[in-house]
């Protein structure tokens, strides 16, 4: 049993392509290549991966077998067989120098250039040489990959005001800035988009530490029902429980995951906390809400110090885990009379820090006794500025987009 048939059977079983997207797997599939091309063919036509019938009935060899990991860890099995194999080759090509007498200096460039290859399977640390252009060439057509599955190379967020002038998604090592006044909409809006993540195919993590898991879980039930169900329904168990069932079923069976943590206000929550959810669940996008409530990995008694540390910290963990990572954060320095308006970043505690570590930021405002939320964008790195409304009826979780009033 080869580690290429277990990722090729993992990733049929466990639906989480993206894992294999975030690097550049091709050529560590040999005698599975065409099996790993008509995947990615088949989810880049329909946007879903085929289950193990499916590519049976292509390939007729092709064995399915009983996988109980998730796909990284056998992909990590793979790139080790595959870094074994490459070493031994390299060594042995180096031998077969020596003993033709080649030049020692330049043996030991082809030696280090061939390990050097390697090193991208090897650690999370990475180096890139502008000169290298052929690198860069694969790695616009990897970007090229991502994007004609979803239009961009990161997370689409759906909204055609975000997405027209974000061309990148919610890309890997993005930090996303989310502030709001306090009960004004930022946590819904947020979990909306994880919710439109998960229906592309990611995995999205949420770490809540301004409500219980359950209750962050009636929200995203509410939302994905559009209409289906009440989130006052929910709030007072009021379900009829067949109709949830049936309608789980249909939206669940056979879906990747979707992941709520929260410490209920027990413990201390640190970036460190979230690298070890991070480990566990294997996100493809993660929302911290809120920024005021996390503690710094010091452990800072400063208010300034700590929050000036947790975003960096944030920013870090996008960064290292090459995700894209939602930070929520409330607006609070104002006068009672400014909040009918949007915040700006400068109403926020340590603004200027999280500002500049913020690859995008906006604000989202709900207006009072009204369905209108306005998200108007703060920072965009990487295209224009945006504003639109949404007409968001909440607790039946059913949302419009409307461009600028």
């Amino acid at each position: 049993m080869t580690a290429e048939l277990k990722v090729i059977n993992a990733v049929c079983k466990n639906k989480d392509i993206g894992v294999l997207f975030a690097d550049n797997v091709d050529e560590l599939f040999d005698a599975y290549g065409d099996v790993w091309k008509s995947i990615k063919s088949h989810y880049e036509k329909y946007k879903s991966v085929p289950e193990m019938g499916v590519l049976q009935e292509r390939f007729d060899d092709l064995e399915s077998i009983d996988i109980k990991g998730e796909t990284e860890y056998y992909l990590d099995e793979l790139k080790t067989e595959y870094m074994n194999s490459r070493i031994k080759q390299i060594v042995t090509k180096a031998g077969a120098a020596i003993q033709q007498g080649e030049a020692p200096g330049r043996i030991i460039d082809k030696t280090n250039t061939a390990l050097a290859k390697l090193g991208r399977f090897a650690n999370n640390v990475r180096d890139v040489d502008v000169t290298d252009f052929a690198a860069a060439e694969q790695h616009f057509a990897n970007v090229r990959e991502r994007s004609s599955a979803t239009g961009s190379p990161g997370i689409p967020t759906s909204f055609k005001s975000i997405d027209s002038v974000y061309p990148t998604g919610m890309a890997p090592g993005h930090l996303i800035v989310a502030i709001g006044w306090p009960g004004k909409g930022k946590t819904w809006f947020t979990s909306y988009l994880a919710c439109k993540a998960w229906e592309q195919g990611f995995k999205p993590m949420i770490v809540s530490l301004e409500m219980s898991p359950e209750n962050m879980r009636d929200r995203i039930y509410t939302m994905m029902g559009s209409g289906l169900f009440r989130a006052s329904d929910f709030a007072r168990g009021d379900v009829n429980i067949d109709d949830f069932h049936a309608w789980g079923k249909r939206r669940f069976d056979n879906k990747g995951g979707f992941v709520v943590v929260s410490n209920e206000g027990l413990n201390d929550v640190t970036p460190n906390t979230v690298q070890g959810k991070i480990d566990q669940h294997k996100p493809d996008l993660v929302i911290c809400d809120y920024h005021q409530l996390f503690q710094c990995n010091s452990r800072s008694n400063s208010p300034t110090e700590r929050g000036m540390a947790v975003s960096r910290e944030f920013k870090m963990l996008a960064v290292t885990n090459n995700i894209p990572l939602i930070d929520i954060t409330a607006a609070t320095q104002s006068d009672l009379s400014d909040r009918d308006n949007p915040p700006m970043m400068s109403q926020v505690a340590w603004s200027k820090a999280i500002e500049y570590d913020a690859d995008m930021a906006f604000a989202v405002h709900r207006n009072e006794d009204s369905n209108l939320i306005e998200v108007v964008c703060r920072k965009n790195r990487h295209g224009s500025m945006f504003d639109f409304y949404l007409d968001w009826d909440i607790d039946r979780g059913i949302v419009n987009e409307k461009f600028q009033l």
